[in-house]
């Protein structure tokens, strides 16, 4: 008797109206980009070692750049691009004929013990 009446109290718990809490929300502000530029520029003559980067991103988050180097055979590859959200990544590149001769570095061969001669 004692067990249906705990079953029966349970149950009545269950059942009752819960109380309802208030959900705020809060709204948090956008994370807007925050503007940045750079470039970069090597020119080795030594090792005929060419490269060039820029990039720059305004307020929008509308990033733009352009990265060049010059392949092994001279030929100076030219890439510039935008992204924003609206058009997603557009990238454009030429080539563009010089008259660098590449330097190819001669191999490292290390010496070769001699016979007989212990370290």
């Amino acid at each position: 008797m004692k067990a249906v009446i705990l079953v029966c109290l349970v149950g009545v718990a269950m059942c009752a109206p819960q109380l309802q809490q208030r959900v705020e929300l809060i709204e948090e502000p956008l994370d807007t980009p925050d503007p940045y530029a750079f470039s970069l520029n090597i020119a080795d003559d030594e090792t005929t070692n060419y490269h060039t980067r820029s990039e720059t991103q305004d307020e929008n988050g509308v990033v733009r750049g352009s990265f060049s180097y010059v392949a092994p055979n001279g030929v100076r590859y030219i890439t510039t691009y935008s992204a924003d959200p609206v058009n997603g990544y557009q990238a454009n590149t030429v080539e563009e004929q010089t008259n660098i001769v590449i330097v190819t570095p001669k191999p490292f061969v290390e010496a070769q013990p001699q016979a007989g001669v212990r370290f």
